[in-house]
């Protein structure tokens, strides 16, 4: 089978009828909702006006500000300062902030953050002493402390951003001042008394008129404006479980209906009874019709090529798809899933398929791979050197593989074998893999390459361990061929036996490495594999990408599922 002609085969398969032209509504272009806008917009203005207003309470006339717009964009950056974590922990997510209890946590943690932010401003403020009379010291310490936090970040991930967050920001900030006020100094920071009582009361102002505003204005008021449609595609017990918890815990949400039947009579019986919105296959009308927003995923019977032609559909018009983790037990195993209004769910299709990200991630490769080509040419010359002194043949192997939408291209390597060694030995291999006849072992792992392979050579054995045969994918890279981070690319006689979903894997540019080599690597099945591709390849972003190449290091050193 010609891989070529087999990738347009895959790539194009859908299974909805080509004749029905659908308009995507005209809000589902945009990345947000009203209600998102809305909140954010509320937050500003209420967090300008509830600092503005505590130091005005405290000094009688805002610090004797004069006229000048600098200082008031100075204290708006400020008041800014308040809200700069509400992004992070998700405080405009449609499917947190309905729970009082959650909403309240992650704002006390978002303000706690800012709380760190304003005191650090405040001794950066006091601090050019210090820098000035002891640089050496100083700059020793930041590079101790920043070695220290990027191994501690292992284990504290997500504290360890957000503290690294703090910091730009707040350095952020003291630039802006400096450039905005020149030599002066702010006021505001001249008597620390002011800060101690003005950001906490804004705090507790901006937090009741929050409350206000989502619990009673957004979600009873104006409810039917700012609430999103939702279906559930499937008819068995856990689409009657979260249709009763949709609606029990009046969580932002209207249920449309049930694609692909009516929810039978059970039991646990449906609070608010939900008919038939019709058929999977007439899914792009019932999207259309019923104005849809997101749907959930239940039905354990849904054909494979079904599925992935839904994906395809919902990520061009910017509909979220859920699934229940027992769906996917691997993404739930492997990953941190996702939260809708108290469940824990899969999120595999999470946003609209943006050209222009894309294309970022393509110019950031290059940029990134070129010094990183570089700087790593001494430890190419050494390892070069040990494959020519440990056996004879080209330092570099050579092979045909297979990248995006199934095109071939010659795939650079560090030889690790033998010349002139038959491929049948592999070949064997991945065809029993793909076709799912291997075993797990005792200890549960699914292999997903040969553990003792005669034909590697002894400097081959200890650039697999390290994973340093890969190098020399930069070149692959800095020619457009392969991404920093994707789904490995396969080679075309194990193409030849995909079955038609697994070669959506092929859709996006093959990586050096990717969500399989940090959550499974050589340790989850073929299929596991390739679920784990298709959770990347659906809610792909920069900040995922950034955190698999972080996670990498670790994998590497730790020589997990290497061989």
């Amino acid at each position: 089978m010609d891989p070529d002609k087999g990738a347009k085969t895959a790539l194009k398969f859908e299974l909805f009828p080509k004749n029905i032209k659908v308009a995507v509504p005209k809000k589902r272009i945009v990345p947000f909702s009203p209600y998102q806008v809305n909140l954010f917009l509320s937050d500003v203005f209420f967090s300008g006006l509830a600092f503005f207003a505590c130091i005005y309470i405290m000094t009688g006339n805002l610090l004797h500000l004069r006229a000048e717009p600098a200082y008031w964009a100075m204290l708006a950056l400020f008041a800014g300062m308040l809200i700069a974590f509400f992004p992070t922990y998700r405080l405009y997510s449609y499917h947190l902030i309905f729970s009082k209890k959650n909403h309240l946590k992650n704002l006390i943690k978002a303000f706690c953050w800012s709380i760190l932010m304003f005191c650090v401003v405040d001794f950066i403020y006091d601090w050019p002493i210090v820098i000035k009379r002891y640089s050496l010291i100083t700059g020793g310490l930041l590079v101790l402390s920043a070695s220290g936090l990027l191994v501690l970040g292992r284990f504290f991930g997500d504290h360890i951003v957000n503290f690294f967050k703090t910091l730009g920001l707040s350095f952020i900030v003291v630039g802006l001042a400096g450039l905005l006020l020149k030599n002066d100094q702010l006021a505001l920071f001249a008597e620390p008394k002011i800060l101690l009582i003005a950001v906490p009361l804004s705090m507790l102002s901006m937090g009741m008129v929050r409350y206000f505003l989502v619990y009673v204005v957004y979600n009873v008021w104006m409810r039917r404006r700012f609430r999103r449609q939702i279906a559930v595609i499937g008819t068995n017990k856990e689409a009657e479980r979260i249709v009763n918890h949709i609606i029990r815990f009046d969580t932002p949400f209207w249920v449309a209906g049930i694609i692909g039947g009516a929810i039978r009579s059970s039991i646990d019986s449906v609070l608010v009874p939900k008919t038939s919105l019709g058929p999977v296959r007439n899914l792009p009308q019932i999207i259309h019709d019923n104005q849809l927003d997101e749907l959930i995923v239940t039905d354990e019977a849904m054909d494979k090529r079904m599925l992935i032609s839904l994906l395809d559909y919902c990520i061009s018009a910017g509909v979220t798809v859920w699934f229940p983790p027992q769906l996917m037990p691997i993404i739930e195993m492997k990953l941190h899933i996702d939260n809708f209004c108290g469940l824990s769910m899969v999120r595999m299709c999470s946003q609209k398929k943006s050209s222009l990200v894309t294309k970022i991630k393509h110019a950031l490769d290059a940029l990134a791979a070129l010094p990183l080509f570089l700087l790593q040419l001494p430890l190419f010359l050494v390892i070069a050197l040990a494959i020519k002194f440990d056996s004879e043949g080209p330092v570099f192997y050579k092979a045909e593989a297979v990248g995006k939408n199934g095109r071939k291209f010659q795939m650079f390597k560090f030889r690790t074998m033998r010349v002139n060694q038959s491929a049948d030995i592999h070949r064997n291999y991945v065809t029993k893999l793909i076709k799912g006849e291997f075993k797990r072992e005792s200890n549960g792992k699914v292999p997903l390459k040969i553990a003792d392979d005669p034909r590697i050579t002894r400097v081959g054995r200890v650039l697999r361990k390290l994973s340093l045969d890969e190098l020399p994918q930069l070149i692959n890279v800095l020619k457009g061929e392969m991404s920093l981070v994707g789904p490995r690319p396969c080679l075309p006689y194990e193409y030849a036996i995909y079955k038609d979903w697994h070669k959506k894997r092929s859709s996006v540019r093959p990586g050096i490495t990717g969500l399989w080599q940090v959550t499974g690597r050589s340790e989850v099945s073929f299929e596991e594999m390739i679920l784990l591709d298709l959770y990347y390849i659906y809610n792909r972003s920069l900040g995922m990408d950034l955190t698999i190449l972080y996670e990498t290091i670790f994998v590497v050193f730790g020589k997990k599922g290497a061989y």
